[in-house]
């Protein structure tokens, strides 16, 4: 059983709204005794903290925030839209800061040390844990409260926003020694940049510096993480805002950032004609993702083996890869929007590699980033993905493509690459063989993309080009249709493995059928020897065959098996499934998987995808070395050809001097 490695604890309304009448104070006045020596240790110009008053050392001082705000808004009634939603973001933030604080006080003991030491009855070996307990409660209330209100005021008037230019110097200090001076130190100083710094004179310098501020509150508790002691008690819980996507996952992420589904043409699944194979797989992940809980982020579907973290479906130019990814996000979209789930279509942008060092991995990460928000389900296709996760040892490869590799390689099967069940990352290409090595045997679903091949393909892809004109102007095509034949019959969906798997396997490559041959005279393949003695076999003749190659066609099998077709009610209403708890939903697919075979014993199946397997990567390693014979037939044939127009040329030549000279 999948194990969820960090609970989810929800935080209602009502707990945030326990706190609002302790933070307002801090809005209205924030007051700490700044300490003018640690800012200058940081060469930090402080000279706005004066403002025309002798401020000595250890002398306290007050800023009022809902001063600056009606300053700001330049009303005595009512504060502006955009100064009143930073406003209410920064409450709702600090309310935040405080519940986590208060948490975490009650799970590590702190609460404690704290009634010990109002009574005078701490010991003094207990102090070094107290104050070390104090410190991470501080940076948790702060971090907290920073992240949330960041989140909140990222994309408000976002556009306008970023246009406005702030001087903003950083933050004199941050100090981290109980929450409510934490709290005091970071709003005093926030209040000092909006009354003293001279540049927050409109709503928009309001919602500018506040982002700079509080993005420059998070980094710095970042930086200090790894000094703070007993954070377990926070890290080992995630805490997610009802009602939202925003989800604290300890120091390092504030997942549920707000990054929108990027836009992609609508195409359904009949549209696409041929390409079975490919067409039935991908609905099939389409819908194991749907099955992913969000309330225990888990998948039941990755539990019983079935949904891979990493596909590829790879043909030539034009046989329908980008209509592929295209229908995958259409149906996401639209069950997504019927079960009410959030959806992400997240494919890799263009410009991922950057020309500055270090540029591509930021990037790459960047891109990842939102793939960890386990409250939404993404699908994350990457077209053309020779261009950059290219062979790393081919002559000529950039940095930022290894940069990219690197991190591709860390965050889809590194420590941290944990996976929830509710993401797919998919691979297109080309030319599969120039992928790099370490990318390909990560990838634990293969499928090939080979567009129309039949006369019912062609007839159906000509059929959905001229039909708009019968459309427009019935009788304008006016030519026969054919005999026997529905149109889109043979697009139609695959609903079950026998539609698939029908008759002996037929072997493309002679390499893997001796290798078969040969250990089928030794024994059978429904014997478990029978599958040793063929891995070895194939690891002697193709020595890029591993163990991760095995974990691979493990992982194909396991897909097979729960090849599973959803029934119809399931689909028209979510009720009846999507919307059922974990362990219900895992129980009603634990029995759609036992009437899946039919007649397919599982050794028959185990058989099919081992062969299928191999000859897709050996088609795969060999592709490259035929397309470098064909090119340098083609060379041949244009030299010979040249060789032949030249021999003419010169013979017509010599005709015509001959001719001149009689």
């Amino acid at each position: 059983m999948q194990k969820s490695e960090a609970p989810l604890i929800p935080v209602s309304a009502e707990d945030l709204r326990r706190y609002r009448e302790e933070v307002s104070q801090y809005l209205k006045l924030a007051t700490w005794k700044p300490d003018r020596r640690q800012a200058e240790k940081q060469d930090m110009d402080v000279s706005f903290l004066i403002h025309n008053k002798a401020l000595g050392i250890e002398q306290e001082d007050s800023t009022s925030i809902m001063k600056e705000a009606v300053r700001i808004s330049d009303d005595r009634m009512l504060l502006s839209n955009t100064v009143s939603y930073v406003l209410n973001s920064l409450r709702d933030g600090l309310c935040l800061g405080k519940h986590l604080a208060r948490l975490y006080e009650q799970s590590s003991g702190l609460e404690a040390l704290l009634l010990r030491n109002r009574q005078g009855s701490m010991h003094q070996s207990e102090l070094p844990e107290f104050h070390d307990k104090l410190e991470t409660a501080a940076a948790i209330s702060v971090f907290a409260a920073a992240a949330y209100t960041h989140w909140r005021l990222a994309e408000h008037r976002a556009e306008e926003a970023s246009a406005i230019k702030i001087q903003f110097g950083g933050i004199p200090e941050v100090v981290l020694q109980r929450p409510s001076s934490a709290t005091s130190s970071m709003l005093y100083y926030y209040g000092a940049y909006l009354e003293r710094s001279g540049t927050v004179n409109s709503e928009l310098d309001f919602l500018a510096l506040s982002l700079l501020y509080f993005e420059r509150m998070i980094e710095e508790v970042q930086l200090r993480k790894d000094a703070f002691r007993y954070t377990e008690f926070f890290t080992n819980n995630h805490y997610r805002i009802e009602h939202s996507e925003f989800v604290v996952q300890g120091w390092e992420t504030v997942s549920g950032a707000r990054v929108h589904t990027v836009e992609f043409n609508r195409i359904e699944w009949g549209e696409i004609v041929a390409n079975r194979d490919a067409k039935h797989m991908f609905r099939r992940f389409a819908e194991r993702l749907l099955c992913y809980d969000p309330e225990t982020r888990r998948n039941p579907m990755l539990e019983l083996g079935g949904l891979p973290a990493i596909t590829m479906g790879d043909g030539r130019p034009g046989t329908g890869k980008s209509m592929l990814i295209a229908a995958t996000a259409t149906f996401l979209q639209d069950m997504c929007e019927r079960i009410g789930r959030n959806f992400l279509f997240w494919p890799l942008p263009e410009n991922i590699i950057s020309t500055y060092q270090g540029g591509s991995a930021e990037r790459a990460a960047e891109w990842f980033r939102p793939m960890q928000d386990t409250t939404k389900i993404v699908f994350a296709p990457i077209d053309d993905a020779e261009n950059n996760l290219e062979e790393r040892t081919r002559q000529g490869v950039s940095a930022g493509v290894r940069e990219f590799i690197g991190v591709f390689l860390r965050n889809t099967e590194g420590a941290y690459a944990v996976n929830h069940g509710n993401k797919l990352i998919s691979l297109f290409t080309n030319i599969p063989d120039q992928l790099d090595k370490a990318v390909l045997s990560r990838i634990q679903y293969r499928v090939a993309i080979d567009g129309a091949k039949t006369q019912e393909d062609f007839l159906d892809q000509d059929f959905l080009w001229w039909k708009k004109f019968d459309k427009l102007m019935p009788g304008f095509v006016g030519m026969k249709d054919p005999q026997g034949y529905q149109y889109l019959q043979a697009q139609e969906p695959i609903r079950s493995l026998s539609a698939i798997d029908q008759g002996p396997y037929q072997f493309s490559q002679d390499g893997i059928r001796d290798v078969y041959e040969q250990t089928h005279r030794h024994t059978d393949p429904t014997e478990h020897r029978f599958f040793s003695l063929f891995y070895t076999a194939i690891m002697e003749r193709y020595p890029f065959f591993s163990s991760r190659d095995l974990r691979n066609i493990q992982k194909s099998v396991d897909a097979r098996v729960i090849d599973v077709d959803f029934p119809e009610t399931w689909m028209e209403s979510p009720d009846e499934f999507f919307r059922k708890d974990y362990d219900t939903k895992l129980n009603m697919l634990r029995e759609l998987v036992r009437s899946n075979l039919g007649t397919l014993s599982f050794a028959d199946l185990r058989l099919r995808e081992a062969l299928n397997y191999m000859e897709n990567a050996l088609r795969i390693n060999a592709s490259g070395l035929e397309r470098d014979i064909e090119q340098a037939r083609e060379r041949l044939h244009v030299q010979h050809a040249a060789m032949e127009r030249l021999e003419s040329e010169q013979r017509a030549s010599q005709s015509f001097d001959q001719n001149n000279s009689r």
